[in-house]
């Protein structure tokens, strides 16, 4: 038999390297996120999401029932 030779792995202590650098670099620290502008957005446009429904629900219904009657008229169905 063979006696076993103690070999130091150097991928166990190249990953332990590392995290020890990322603790370095994500650790707390630095002065945070930069302040407020004083400065306020521009508010959006007054637009109303409601103004127009009806007109919009009409015309998606004269479209589903045109796809549906197109649909119907190109099957063909036994006798």
């Amino acid at each position: 038999m063979k006696p076993m030779k103690i070999e130091s792995n150097k991928f166990y202590f190249l990953i332990i390297f590392l995290f020890g650098i990322m603790d370095v670099f994500a650790g707390p620290g630095g002065s945070g996120p930069p302040a407020p502008t004083a400065k306020k957005p521009p508010p959006p446009p007054g637009l109303s999401i409601d103004e127009n429904s009806v007109i919009i629900i009409a015309i998606s219904l004269l479209f589903g029932i045109y796809i549906i009657y197109t649909n119907i008229l190109k099957t063909k169905t036994p006798i």
